[in-house]
């Protein structure tokens, strides 16, 4: 294909050739753009002879333009309103960095959602994407700076620091309480219970957390499986059952009394929530999203006790 250099008229005539055509006169265009009459008169010349066509007429009292000048101005306007468009969205982007945050779709749903507001605040020059999955940090890691994962404190390419280890309990609704009585876990067994089918390990299933509460799972399930656990926590704020709530996830639900812990038994989580960084990436940005965190893990209601030594920051994702 012919180079555009070789292809398009000169770029200083063009905008010689706008201006006039706009004002229909060369005076008022010369005065818009700094320069001599005579200079827009000179340009416009050579723009026409390289088009090989007229581009304007020439009256005794000013200029009017030629059907072959009113095609070209359009397109002149066209073209150099989407060339500052897209300079200025450039340029906009330089000056406002982005950060990409990696999270499942639990994490942001009940958990960072709510608190970005505070951190968009302290740092309104920056724009954040959250990218969310339902299958972990693992399936959008390629496309993020940093992020909240759920898992043992590795990934390729990351670098983790331990935010909390979380705990593992039964909740439900208050509605769904207030039809029967619950004592102890075994009576877990004929209740309605919500499940995850996700096949990632770790991740606590009913029969998993009813053996290690060293108790026989029910065997004929009559509960209700959900592929995604926002879905499964929304079925048990509706009072369709007792879902396994992750402390980090249903802390906020707790607290506003629009899920409860039908019996006072909890297990730890075999994984932990991570910060996870890129181990490329020290942008001011992604270090002011950690600081931030960080801080927000070190409050009264995000502080757990853990054996783990506590890292710098790092998340796991659920």
């Amino acid at each position: 294909m012919t180079e555009l250099s070789r292809r398009l008229p000169r770029v200083t005539g063009l905008l010689m050739f706008e201006a006039a055509a706009r004002h229909q006169s060369f005076t008022r265009a010369a005065q818009e753009l700094g320069v001599t009459q005579t200079a827009v008169s000179q340009q416009i010349k050579l723009l026409e002879r390289a088009l090989g066509v007229g581009l304007f007429v020439r009256l005794h009292r000013g200029i009017e333009i030629t059907r072959a000048g009113n095609r070209l101005h359009r397109a002149v306007v066209m073209g150099l309103e989407y060339i500052a468009e897209t300079a200025e969205n450039v340029r906009k982007q330089e000056r406002s960095p982005a950060i990409n945050i990696g999270v499942t779709f639990a994490v942001a749903t009940f958990w960072l959602v709510r608190r970005l507001p505070e951190f968009r605040a302290r740092h309104p020059e920056l724009d954040i994407h959250i990218i969310a999955s339902d299958r972990g940090f693992d399936a959008v890691a390629d496309q993020v700076d940093a992020g909240i994962a759920y898992g043992e404190g590795q990934w390729p390419g990351f670098s983790a620091t331990l935010l909390r280890r979380d705990m593992v309990f039964p909740v439900c609704s208050p509605s769904y309480l207030r039809r029967r009585k619950l004592t102890h876990i075994e009576q877990l067994k004929d209740e309605t219970l919500l499940s995850q089918e996700d096949n990632r390990t770790g991740l606590l299933t009913w029969p998993q957390w009813f053996a290690r509460m060293s108790v026989r799972a029910p065997a004929v399930s009559k509960g209700l499986k959900f592929n995604s656990y926002p879905l499964l926590l929304q079925a048990a704020c509706e009072g369709q059952g007792i879902a396994l709530g992750w402390s980090l996830l249903v802390d906020d639900l707790l607290a506003s009394k629009t899920l409860i812990r039908p019996l006072e038994v909890a297990l730890k989580s075999p994984k932990a929530f991570y910060f996870v960084r890129s181990a490329k990436d020290r942008s001011p940005g992604t270090l002011a999203f950690q600081a931030w965190l960080s801080e927000q893990f070190t409050t009264v209601g995000e502080r757990v006790t853990t054996d783990h030594p506590r890292l710098s920051l790092g998340v796991p994702e659920k």
